[in-house]
């Protein structure tokens, strides 16, 4: 392909992303003509959204068509809601715009999961078409295929961008955009689009009627966070990725056990600076643009605990999760009615990842049925012997799927056990017991949203359950407001960090037999002391592990130095410096281009 067909044709091979060369090109001829636009809001923000969706195009190809029907939907949907005050009318809407865009996300990311699940329980063949690629084919005479369902790059992010515009619509928090384009600048704008951070219409649309401002602080800033998040993305993450951490995860028969932990230690970098040197570029560009994103990572792993690491890990979706689905849930305040609706669903979902595990046994699911049902009885009769009832049915189906080795199953219903047990004995504690459930539920489906896997389903549950058995040590100990110092947060901090890496496990690796394989050899066949060799034989790995995990350990005061110094160099040294970046992470670049890794989610 040429250089001039590069330019307007998608290649799913060559994306276009931050460390393409292509990019770069696109972005100086944007900042050239951004100087005769950036006084003039509309044509501004109509520049921006052009290329924003020929970004988006280069991305994600005939996609490009999806994201246009939920710019335009959700847009009338605002508006409408707007304009009415009638409770009922505005619920519907609401309701509309929550169908149609999770039923979007949940066709194109869990479509396989359920379907594969309903084949195995009714012995069917339903056969799955991607209906968007077959319209493409008939409208454009193309040849895509329509068999495979494919994940449009970006889909979560968005699809929560418009979610919350709609949902603070309804909420009367905010007012909607003037016109079209102002709103499709605001879903579509290139710098957070297909991997974040997610972007709260409260926070970005009054920035969209804002005179442009850069003040020289902003300017180094922003030069200094590009210059980072290359570094991060292209010298750490792509070259742990390519050469030490995806070896380990294929295969970690080959290695020892040593080999495999230290895997481990280099996937929990790896996952870090690729996302978190997305956002430092993604910050930066809009920096130069006007605009400012808010942070997404702050030196996660020096968390002393797991509030704590979810208070400074992809900021922008923890908290989305925290004010549309922990708050809703009740939050701190107790149980809601989404809290029991989301029991059941939660249940149902382990019962389909065990099914989609192993074969689905409709037996057992009628046995979660009358055990959810039980449960419905006695929320409305609050007749408590209904309830007790219910406690040895759980327990023994609990034993008699621990025997069947549905895991799954038995997490989800030992969960639910644990909650009624708790409510039963100590009523006085409601309360706080919702409120543990309230967390487990929210990071269960945060856990979700990351993709229709088990692992990703068991990944959110372990941080769920780690966050209510955190917050029930704080309440018990009264220290929710007391600070961690000295070696106590050194503990904290180690203990943190190994949790999560242990968490990044369940996360990466392909299937549950490689997560047990992983154990299985750091337990069993760690072989220390064959450590000398492994760094000798991956020398170059392991000093930019060693470089990576200081830079990260640094305290902020340097950082902030470091940001500073780089601020009072003159504008040739940074061009020089600049320079000198571009030919190292040249020389280090993969021969492919290596995609984010949040672009699959």
């Amino acid at each position: 392909m040429t250089f001039w067909e590069n330019l307007w044709i998608y290649n799913p091979k060559e994306p276009l992303i931050f460390t393409t060369g292509l990019f770069w090109f696109w972005f100086a001829l944007i900042i050239i003509a951004y100087q005769f636009l950036h006084s003039r809001i509309f044509w501004r923000n109509l520049f921006l959204t052009v290329f924003s969706l020929y970004f988006y195009y280069k991305s994600g190809g005939y996609f490009f068509f999806l994201l246009v029907f939920s710019t335009v939907l959700d847009y009338g949907i605002g508006w409408a809601l707007h304009k009415t005050e009638h409770k009922g009318k505005r619920l519907w809407l609401l309701v509309a715009s929550l169908v149609v865009n999770l039923g979007l996300l949940a066709y194109y990311k869990y479509a396989y999961f359920f379907t594969d699940t309903f084949n195995q329980t009714f012995q069917t063949n339903i056969q799955l078409l991607d209906y968007l690629a077959l319209a493409c084919n008939q409208l454009f005479a193309s040849n895509l295929v329509v068999d495979k369902i494919i994940l449009p790059v970006g889909i979560s992010f968005y699809t929560f961008q418009t979610l919350s515009y709609s949902i603070d619509i309804y909420k009367k928090e905010l007012a909607p955009t003037k016109n079209i384009i102002d709103f499709a600048f605001f879903v579509t704008y290139f710098p957070q689009l297909v991997a974040g951070p997610i972007v709260r219409a409260s926070d970005f649309i009054p920035q969209i009627y804002s005179k442009y401002e850069l003040t020289k602080a902003e300017y180094n800033h922003a030069i200094f966070l590009i210059i980072n998040g290359l570094i991060k993305k292209m010298l750490i993450s792509d070259y742990l990725s390519t050469n030490f951490v995806d070896r380990i995860f294929e295969n970690p028969t080959a290695f020892s056990g040593i080999e495999v932990l230290l895997g481990v230690y280099g996937y929990a970098l790896q996952i870090y600076c690729d996302f978190s040197g997305y956002t430092d570029i993604a910050i930066g560009l809009s920096l130069l643009l006007g605009f400012k994103l808010n942070l997404n990572f702050d030196s996660p792993y020096v968390s002393a605990s797991i509030t704590e690491f979810w208070r400074r890990w992809h900021i922008s979706l923890s908290s989305w999760l925290r004010d549309y689905l922990y708050i809703p849930l009740g939050g701190n305040r107790g149980a809601s009615i989404f809290t029991y609706m989301s029991l059941p669903i939660v249940l149902y979902s382990l019962w389909f990842a065990d099914g989609y595990k192993i074969g689905i046994n409709a037996q057992n699911g009628v046995f979660i049925t009358i055990i959810i049902l039980i449960w419905a009885i006695y929320l409305f009769s609050k007749l408590k012997f209904v309830a007790w009832i219910n406690v040895p049915f759980i327990l023994s189906l609990i034993i008699y799927l621990g025997i069947e080795r549905q895991i799954y199953s038995v997490v989800g219903l030992s969960f639910m056990f644990i909650f009624q047990l708790l409510l039963l004995i100590k009523p006085n504690l409601k309360n706080a017991v919702t409120t543990y459930a309230n967390l487990t539920i929210t990071m269960l489906l945060g856990g979700l949203w990351h993709g229709a896997s088990s692992l990703f389903i068991i990944w959110g549950a372990l941080h769920g359950v780690a966050l209510a058995v955190h917050k029930l040590y704080m309440d018990s100990t009264a220290s929710k407001n007391t600070k961690i110092i000295g070696f106590r947060k050194f503990i904290g901090q180690f203990i943190t960090f190994h949790f999560v890496c242990f968490c990044w496990i369940f996360f990466r690796a392909k299937d549950l037999s490689t997560v047990n394989l992983m154990l299985e050899k750091m337990a069993f066949s760690f072989n220390a002391h064959i450590f000398p060799q492994i760094v000798s034989g991956y020398s170059i790995v392991f000093g930019l592990m060693l470089l990576g995990y200081l830079l990260h350990w640094l305290p902020k005061h340097f950082k902030i130095s470091a940001q500073n110094i780089f601020g009072k160099i003159p504008d040739i040294g940074k061009a020089l410096l600049i320079t000198l970046v571009i030919v190292l992470l040249y020389q280090a670049r993969t021969a492919e281009t290596q995609p984010f890794i949040y672009f699959q989610f």
